[in-house]
């Protein structure tokens, strides 16, 4: 198999799971709200949630060809 391709699977797969990280780690955040704590706007939960999404959607696009990948050698 070419290392490309695997390379291109890598990055789908990798930025898929940060994406449903996100988002598992937002809907605790916002149960964790629900039971009465209040949460400050923008905390260390939300500062993760915007780095993973970021990350994860930009492997995503690396994986999916948009954005086009280094030489890698």
């Amino acid at each position: 198999m070419n290392i490309l391709v695997l390379a291109h699977r890598f990055f789908v797969w990798s930025g898929a799971v940060l994406v449903a990280i996100a988002l598992l780690q937002l809907r605790l955040r916002l149960r964790a709200k629900d039971e009465g704590s209040r949460p400050r706007p923008f905390d260390a939960t939300m500062v993760r949630v915007l780095l993973f999404t970021t990350v994860g959607i930009l492997a995503i696009l690396v994986g999916a060809g948009v954005i086009p990948m280094t030489r890698m050698m």
